[in-house]
């Protein structure tokens, strides 16, 4: 069975992956300002979803998981299309690879 309160951190980690999403829409739209804004929202509810696992005490593999990919599209895929969109997409194919860097280390760290 599942408790009510486990699932309440990977709501906040939810909120992280909205952001981070919204904010490659924005990018993509040419909201530079408003998708940088949206990037430190995502960290805001980053910071969030692990304080809330460890006062309810419910950590879990999947959690661990969730946070973990979600954290790869908030801090490694969305900065890496805003920083395309805003200083490299003149660059055509050399502009795609060095925008990638920031999401290569957002999935490894």
């Amino acid at each position: 069975m599942i408790h009510k309160k486990s699932i309440v951190p990977s709501l906040f980690t939810l909120l992280n992956l909205f952001f981070g999403f919204f904010a490659i829409v924005n990018a993509i739209k040419g909201n530079f300002v408003q998708a940088s804004w949206l990037i430190v929202f995502a960290a805001v509810w980053d910071g969030i979803d692990g304080k809330v696992a460890r006062l309810t005490h419910t950590y879990s593999d999947f959690g661990i998981q969730f946070d973990s990919i979600t954290d790869v599209v908030s801090f490694g895929a969305a900065p890496a299309v805003l920083i395309y969109q805003v200083f490299l997409y003149k660059l055509g194919a050399a502009g795609v690879i060095i925008s990638f860097v920031p999401l290569v280390f957002g999935a490894i760290r």
